[in-house]
């Protein structure tokens, strides 16, 4: 609650707490994004993402699941479409994904590798790029920005004060 950050991921997050969690996160300011995938005590369908427009108020999700993306988007909530770099064809494929989704931004993990991929994305009009996963110090975090990466997404305490600390941001 105490971070700087304006947006908050909840991972693992819960059915039975996710009102209270909701409501102190949004009184502190702070957009709240649920990852429906990683979420218990909810369907991951329609009416599961309706439930978490309508009665608790979350401001958006998180989903490997381009399915939902759409089902999302038509309930209101904003919506972060998260891709895994492997390889190329792991590149292609959430470049198409991201085509086809339009999320409004997308979670590439590991983070490490955005300095890497993001330039070959470039040629594409895509959803702004939040790197995450495997980010744990700040060099780690400044490189990813250096490279284009809208924000990070990191379960590291210790970096979520790095708009504090003097981080460059994307103009």
């Amino acid at each position: 609650m105490s971070s700087s950050a304006n947006v908050v991921f909840l991972l693992n997050s819960d059915i039975m707490t996710l009102s209270e969690t909701t409501s102190q996160l949004q009184a502190a300011g702070k957009l709240c994004f649920v990852h429906l995938d990683l979420m218990t005590g909810i369907a991951r369908d329609a009416s599961g993402i309706r439930y978490l427009a309508e009665q608790m108020g979350v401001d958006g999700i998180v989903t490997t699941r381009t399915n939902l993306i759409s089902i999302a988007k038509h309930h209101g909530l904003m919506t972060v479409q998260r891709t895994f770099i492997l390889d190329s064809v792991s590149i292609d494929q959430a470049l198409k994904t991201m085509q086809d989704s339009r999320p409004d931004a997308v979670e590439v993990l590991p983070g490490l590798v955005i300095p890497h991929v993001l330039p070959m994305t470039q040629a594409g009009n895509h959803s702004p790029i939040i790197a995450g996963g495997l980010l744990s110090t700040t060099d780690h975090v400044r490189m990813v920005l250096k490279s284009g990466c809208i924000g990070i997404s990191t379960s590291s305490l210790h970096l979520w004060q790095w708009q504090d600390q003097g981080f460059p941001q994307k103009s």
